[in-house]
């Protein structure tokens, strides 16, 4: 009876493990698009196959007179969590510092 006990036990924890999602460390990348002047303004955007997405654009607001100038950024991330919650941060971060609004989505 103990040996049926451990067995099943044993199947039940293989059939868990088998539906749990997969370990972060293998997640791939399945979307990334990036777009860089070089001078004035960039953005970048991702995904990944464990559910993470990315995305981020900045822009150079001139300085006046000699002053340099500012760059202007926002963006979002969003994840699921191991609970099943799907959760998002957006920003903004300029000259007036860093933003963050964070969020349950699902």
């Amino acid at each position: 009876m103990k040996l049926c006990a451990v067995l099943l036990s044993i199947c039940l924890l293989l059939g868990i493990s088998q539906a749990l999602p997969a370990d972060d460390a293998q997640a791939e990348t399945v979307r990334l698009e990036s777009e860089n002047n070089g001078v004035d303004k960039y953005s970048f955007a991702y995904e990944t196959s464990n559910g993470i997405t990315r995305d981020e654009e900045g822009v150079l607001k001139p300085g006046e007179g000699d002053a340099e100038g500012v760059l202007a950024v926002k963006g979002s991330t969003s994840w699921t969590a191991p609970d099943g919650k799907k959760y998002e941060i957006s920003f903004t971060a300029d000259e007036t510092g860093y933003h963050p609004s964070f969020k349950l989505v699902a």
